[in-house]
């Protein structure tokens, strides 16, 4: 059981308030994207990219999944320090970086501008925002005080309301309030410490992980971000080690890596990340791997998505793994918040270390 009373004293940074006040921020972000003057922006493009690193990055790939059949300009996440061949005068080259200090983000957004591209830049401040006032960039600043990874809203929202105002994207007001409040319902029934564990999913599945290596598998190739969000969020507040992949294209290698039945996969808690959108080649496959893990592994457990949307989707698995990884670092005894060798490969990297 993790209770309020006895994480007090190992959330010093309150990361708990954070994770808890995802839904507010999700709807404050959006307004500030939608207030964003980018009538400078306001063209054809034949190709968009977001440039970012680690938290500040995986809005982009929420994007890219949401507008998978929708968006009709290719979209990339770029996670590096070059930009592809390809970026010119008719690339958006959205910049995300939170704290606007990330070097990799720093190299691309250089690059996009002596290629030419448009930019846009969203950022807290930083080196990123002093680029912006200089070269007088599209800038939309969102709130300091975040870590990156727990300000998922300030740098998810803001493109969602850009792309949405260059009518390439179809996102209301009311789709952005529906998941809120949705959100806010599987929290206060299902996740927030004054639930109890017997009714608590994330803190059943904090006890159930605990102690194994957690392997998170999605439907299909779009909720793949979903897992990939998780193991992120396993790496850097529970300080875990994790693993995550995505349906069909798991069973094309990854499901021979169980054939082998080494000793440590007794020692592997799978988490099955479902949805209702699944089609049936996709549930046959999910069913095939339960009934080969089941045999292998300490155990697996599902959990569903809620909501009607496909955004409602995402962000209902999205918040439900946040909250497990937030009791799962307390069980472990560890701060959910520092990210001390993150900060100690920056030092490094600036010779200080």
């Amino acid at each position: 059981m993790v209770e309020k009373d006895i994480f007090s004293g190992k959330d010093p940074s309150n990361m708990y308030e954070k994770i808890y006040n995802l839904p507010e921020q999700i709807l404050e972000a959006w307004e500030i994207g939608k207030k964003a003057d980018i009538s400078i922006l306001n063209r054809r493009w034949k190709n968009i990219i977001l440039a970012g690193m680690g938290g500040s990055a995986i809005g982009g790939d929420i994007i890219k999944s949401l507008g998978y059949w929708e968006l009709k300009v290719p979209f990339s996440t770029i996670r590096d320090y070059s930009l592809p061949g390809f970026v010119n005068e008719e690339t958006l080259l959205i910049i995300v970086s939170y704290s606007g200090n990330t070097e990799e983000s720093i190299g691309a957004c250089k690059e996009g501008l002596n290629k030419g591209a448009g930019v846009l830049i969203i950022t807290s401040g930083g080196e990123i925002e002093n680029i912006a006032k200089e070269r007088h960039i599209p800038l939309i600043s969102v709130p300091q005080g975040f870590p990156p990874r727990a300000a998922l809203g300030y740098t998810f929202m803001p493109v969602l309301a850009v792309l949405s105002k260059m009518e390439l994207m179809n996102v209301s007001d009311g789709d952005i309030q529906k998941a809120a409040d949705l959100m806010r319902k599987i929290r206060d029934e299902e996740l927030k410490d004054e639930i109890s564990e017997e009714k608590n999913i994330a803190k059943k599945l904090a006890n159930k992980m605990y102690g194994h290596l957690p392997i998170i598998y999605a439907p299909d190739e779009y909720l793949g971000v979903t897992a990939y969000r998780w193991k992120c969020q396993l790496n850097e507040n529970s300080k875990l080690f994790a693993i995550w992949n995505s349906f069909p294209e798991l069973n094309h290698n990854e499901i021979m890596g169980w054939e082998g039945r080494d000793e440590f996969l007794k020692n592997a808690f799978v988490v099955f990340l479902r949805d209702k959108g699944e089609i049936d080649r996709i549930k046959q496959r999910i069913q095939y791997m339960k009934d080969l893990i089941i045999q292998i592994s300490s155990g697996i457990e599902e959990v569903w998505s809620e909501g009607d949307t496909l955004l409602e989707r995402f962000l209902s698995l999205i918040y439900i793994g946040d909250f497990v990884s937030f009791y799962l670092a307390i069980k472990r005894g560890v701060d959910p918040t520092p990210v001390n060798s993150i900060e100690g490969l920056k030092k490094y990297l600036k010779g200080e270390g």
